[in-house]
């Protein structure tokens, strides 16, 4: 991929970066548009969670309920470069993005695990004083296949 995909203000050839060693507690909207065999399913949960940053790696975590009642604890990360959402509580998910490419993840679902292939078409990340705005359009295959395409889309506003 070339580019930033942090939506950052340069000066020149050089990026204004901010590091901030201290967690931001924050107001946290994660919404899903996932399309497949030509219906929509739209899924959006608010959540308080955490921010911090590190140089140029954003870390947001939160907590999130299944419909079976499970606690699950995420962990979303934030390159230059690639986002990666793990996922742990009733097994181990780890799904990687990176614009214009393919990538290997693993989910955990109801039925068991999946190996699935991300393709990512976008993602855009920006980040101010006040919140921060994600957002990603993939689509994930097994064994070749398409399984569906999705829209998602994270919101923090911070709280502190």
């Amino acid at each position: 991929m070339t580019g930033n995909i942090m939506g950052e203000k340069t000066k020149g050839d050089e990026v204004l970066r901010k590091s901030t060693g201290k967690k931001r507690k924050l107001h946290l909207t994660v919404r899903g548009v996932q399309t497949a065999f030509g219906q929509e399913d739209i899924s959006e949960i608010c959540v308080p969670g955490e921010y911090f940053r590190k140089g140029d790696v954003h870390y947001v975590f939160y907590s999130e309920h299944t419909e079976e009642g499970l606690v699950l604890k995420n962990r979303l990360t934030i390159t230059p470069e690639k986002v990666e959402l793990r996922k742990t509580g009733n097994g181990s998910s780890i799904l990687l993005f990176r614009q214009g490419s393919t990538e290997s993840c693993r989910y955990q679902s109801p039925a068991g695990m999946l190996n699935l292939t991300s393709d990512t078409k976008k993602i855009k990340f920006r980040c101010g004083e006040q919140d921060f705005h994600l957002t990603l359009k993939y689509s994930f295959y097994m064994t070749g296949l398409l399984m569906s395409d999705y829209h998602l889309t994270v919101r923090g506003i911070f709280r502190d």
